[in-house]
């Protein structure tokens, strides 16, 4: 079984699997036909999808070439337009080469989390990526046999990229240490501690302090779409000042402080298009700070998510083959598959 590990984010779509990675910006739309109004007219290139029977623009020319579906609401991840995208780059990362799909998804933690009502979504998920899928990508049919799905925090699989051999094993240093995740969307800032293989139910919390706060700030009119954002920011025709950015880590770095106040983690692994940003800002010493412990960035912060999903995805089919191997964090926050898999993984265990 072919194993996908699958980050869909506001900001960027991301997949990983067979040791490629693509990334997509999670902008869709609903294409226009032009005709001979286009004539010597050349249309922004873009990856079309083809799904239930509708076509689809995915990518950072889908705004220029029809209606933009956008929405911040856990439900988008159910609609139509949401799996094309989501669907569409599974295909363009497994490509040809796979038989039968295992899906792991990473969900932001307000999801996975069972008080936040939401649980529905992500059963219902679970079933609507489940099954055969045919679609096409820019006219090359597409056939995916879903098998496994199974439904992760997002910062599992940041935590499994850096912890997580290609053996299936943990390295020594995760079996020990106590391990701090922040990771920064585009939407959100999830963080999350794991240390000997379990949650630390008390280090997991999230908050809408992702990347979209700063290019808000940024735009001169503060009604300005999501996906006009993500898109002008991706384009790199939307400023952002130094001062801006130190802001917005300051408040990212204040909310860390006050979920961790009782705790202090041996090492924080910093994660999501946020952390390149602050990177690239020369900022990650404010949320260094803020932890008060050594900081490790991944050498892709980007796809660390997705990497490290699909690492998830391998242990468990080989615990399931071989009946033992890596212990997986499972507690804290509910994890959720789409078959009971008793027997082979361990249950969450309850909240101390």
């Amino acid at each position: 079984m072919f194993v996908v590990g699958l980050d869909p984010g506001h900001g960027n779509m991301k997949a990983a699997a067979g040791g490629r990675v693509r990334v997509i910006p999670s902008l869709v739309a609903i294409p226009r036909r032009v005709g001979i109004a286009a004539s010597g007219l050349r249309l922004h290139r873009t990856t079309l999808v083809q799904f239930e029977g509708h076509q689809y623009a995915i990518g950072a020319g889908a705004p220029l070439r029809g209606t933009v579906y956008e929405s911040i609401d856990e439900s988008r991840f159910l609609t139509a337009p949401i799996m094309a995208l989501m669907l569409g780059t599974v295909a363009l990362v497994t490509e040809q080469d796979h038989g039968p799909l295992a899906l792991v998804v990473g969900l932001p933690v307000a999801i996975m989390q069972e008080a936040t009502g939401v649980r529905g979504v992500v059963k219902a998920l679970q079933s609507r990526l489940s099954g055969q899928h045919c679609l096409e990508v820019d006219g090359r049919k597409v056939q995916l046999k879903v098998e496994r799905v199974w439904t992760r925090a997002q910062p599992l699989g940041v935590w499994a990229d850096w912890a997580v051999q290609e053996s299936g094993e943990l390295h020594s240093g995760a079996r020990r240490s106590l391990i701090g995740i922040v990771d920064i969307g585009f939407n959100t800032v999830d963080i999350f501690g794991i240390q000997g293989g379990e949650v630390h139910a008390g280090m997991v919390a999230g908050a809408e302090l992702g990347a979209r706060l700063l290019l808000e700030d940024a735009a001169p009119d503060y009604d300005t779409p999501y996906h006009e954002l993500l898109w002008r920011f991706s384009e790199g025709t939307l400023a952002i000042t130094q001062q801006a950015v130190a802001d917005w880590a300051g408040e990212i770095a204040g909310f860390i402080r006050r979920q961790w106040r009782k705790v202090r983690p041996d090492m924080v692994v910093l994660a999501g298009g946020g952390a390149a940003l602050l990177r690239d800002y020369g900022l990650v010493d404010v949320i260094r700070h803020a932890v008060r412990c050594d900081v490790h960035l991944p050498h892709d912060p980007v796809t660390a998510g997705a990497r490290g999903l699909e690492k998830l995805g391998r242990a468990m089919l080989r615990r399931q083959q071989m009946r033992h191997t890596v212990r997986l964090p499972q507690t804290g926050v509910n994890s959720h598959a789409q078959e009971s898999e008793a027997g082979h993984l361990r249950q969450p265990a309850a909240n101390p």
